[in-house]
């Protein structure tokens, strides 16, 4: 069983909704029918009903390693697809309150994809079916972004570097989900709701938004009702 999420097979529903902050776990799972709090212990996970859809709500934390352990005791647990849900810094091309849906990632060597892929780069993208319909409901353009392991890092040539290579945001989490997807066999989306642009200093409230995008993604998801 799970180290962390302590929960059984079945309280986790085959498609997870992953979030990074709790407080929009708690978000999404006010906007599900039945939601039941099935793990509290590190990482809070949710799972209910959306017009019939059953549905896990997961927070995985900040970054990559975090995310990587909740995948992984996700997967465990029956996961079958996985849509993150969050928020990413705009190299300028979009603004805030846009959406992105990331097609695949950038990351850097090494960190918790080297110790998964000793010696080769992993394969950095998403579910190429999941990510078509995500786009489609969302009515988003598609990208690619940058996987960062450090908020802060960032030198003044970050932004001028990825924009040139055609990369649209940069987040924290994609790369590790997108890798572990294809490693772990669950397919993988990812999409994004821009909160600042790089370089300024933006503070909007985005809950609306993010109500509008969950509800979105899943009227995407092909669910049978279980």
């Amino acid at each position: 069983m799970p180290y962390h999420i302590r929960a059984e097979r079945g309280d986790v529903a085959p498609v997870v909704i992953g979030v990074g902050d709790p407080a929009r776990a708690r978000l999404f799972a006010s906007l599900m029918e039945e939601a039941r709090l099935v793990n509290e212990h590190r990482y809070p996970v949710y799972t209910g009903r959306v017009k019939g859809k059953r549905i896990t709500v997961a927070a995985h934390g900040i970054g990559g390693p975090s995310a990587a352990i909740a995948l992984e005791e996700l997967r465990m647990l029956g996961m079958e697809i996985f849509v993150r849900i969050g928020t990413a810094g705009s190299f300028g091309g979009l603004e805030v309150g846009d959406v992105l849906v990331a097609a695949a990632a950038a990351a850097p060597a090494g960190g918790v994809l080297g110790a998964y892929f000793p010696g080769y780069s992993p394969p950095l993208a998403a579910d190429p079916h999941l990510t078509v319909r995500l786009a489609q409901s969302l009515r988003a353009p598609v990208g690619y972004v940058v996987s960062s392991d450090a908020f802060y890092a960032e030198d003044p040539h970050f932004v001028e570097y990825w924009r040139a290579r055609g990369a649209a945001a940069v987040e924290m989490e994609c790369a590790t989900a997108m890798a572990l997807g294809w490693l772990r066999g669950f397919k993988t989306g990812c999409v994004l709701v821009i909160s600042n642009v790089v370089g300024r200093h933006d503070v909007v409230d985005l809950s609306a938004r993010f109500r509008d995008v969950f509800l979105k993604v899943v009227e995407a998801l092909d669910i049978t009702t279980q």
